[in-house]
């Protein structure tokens, strides 16, 4: 397959646009996303549907990528050893990795080859050793096919001592792979901090001289990245993206319904219009790297693409 490196694009200061929710978009085809939930806490989320529903992940790939999405994060959020033991399938969790990113592949192949697969993965919910988790995930993922790692869901709590360390070990073990690493922080603040409080200069001088290609703010409302996106392009030389999430129910009752599940249906005040335009705010910030996070669908990513690649 001949493409241009997307390491190249993004030097260039090209802007590429990613796919949205992966997750929350299985929810909205009937998918169950609860297993392994209890109330107000997450299971094993969109992991499952890998080996359950693939012709569904695979469906909801060609679909962004039918939008305009030049960038598709494999289903690999939580695929990892340690959250495939919430449901008692530790020992598949190569298979649902694997799996994972072979769909995704399958996708852009079939789809746009010139596109890229990010295998996207996340830290578990639970105390882990974060570093052989991400290595052993990478490995597949890479074997799988997939074009970068996606360090994502990062600094949002800290699974070993803290947000900006676990940062530095997700990079540093997703680049055992042997391919590109770009780092997706979660949870930041209008204020333009980290979670926990931390900087964007922080973050950045923790990963100085370690593998990191590119950083990425995500699952945050789109007001937060608006509000920390310029702290971070002013702290980061290198590339830079952003991809929000929208609506979610505060209050999640797993196992009922979908409108009692993690993510409501609808997107609040974000129609695919609007988030377009917030995203176009985003590009004159500096980023190029832009999609969606949970509950954006592939109407959102429409749009986006529309809007900062016309």
């Amino acid at each position: 397959m001949s493409r241009l490196n997307f390491i190249d694009r993004l030097q260039t200061g090209e802007v590429l646009v990613m796919d949205g929710a992966t997750g929350s978009e299985l929810q909205r085809r009937g998918v169950d996303v609860d297993k392994g939930s209890v109330e107000g806490k997450l299971g094993v989320w969109s992991a499952a549907a890998n080996l359950d529903a693939p012709d569904v992940v695979r469906a909801i790939h060609e679909d962004y990528l039918n939008a305009g999405a030049e960038i598709i994060i494999s289903n690999n959020f939580y695929t990892s050893r340690k959250m495939m033991e919430v449901i008692g399938r530790q020992d598949q969790w190569e298979e649902y990795t694997r799996r994972g990113g072979e769909v995704a592949c399958q996708a852009r192949d079939a789809i746009n080859p010139d596109a890229y697969v990010a295998g996207g993965i996340a830290p578990p919910e639970h105390k882990c050793n974060l570093y052989e988790q991400f290595v052993e995930q990478g490995r597949v993922l890479a074997a799988a096919g997939v074009d970068f790692m996606l360090a994502e869901y990062m600094a949002g709590d800290s699974v070993m001592d803290n947000p900006i360390s676990d940062c530095v070990t997700a990079v540093d073990a997703c680049a055992e792979s042997g391919l590109p690493v770009i780092l997706g922080v979660c949870k930041v603040s209008e204020r333009g901090t980290m979670y926990d409080g931390s900087s964007f200069d922080a973050l950045v001088s923790a990963l100085e001289g370690h593998p990191v290609v590119a950083i990425c703010l995500m699952c945050s409302y789109p007001q937060d990245i608006t509000g920390s996106l310029p702290r971070l392009r002013d702290a980061y030389s290198g590339p830079v993206g952003a991809y929000a999430h929208l609506e979610y129910n505060e209050n999640p009752k797993f196992g009922s319904s979908a409108d009692e599940s993690f993510f409501t249906l609808g997107q609040g005040d974000y129609t695919p219009e609007r988030y377009a335009d917030v995203a176009v705010g985003w590009k004159e910030m500096g980023a190029q790297i832009i999609g969606g996070c949970c509950a954006t669908t592939p109407d959102h990513i429409r749009a986006v693409r529309a809007a900062v690649k016309p």
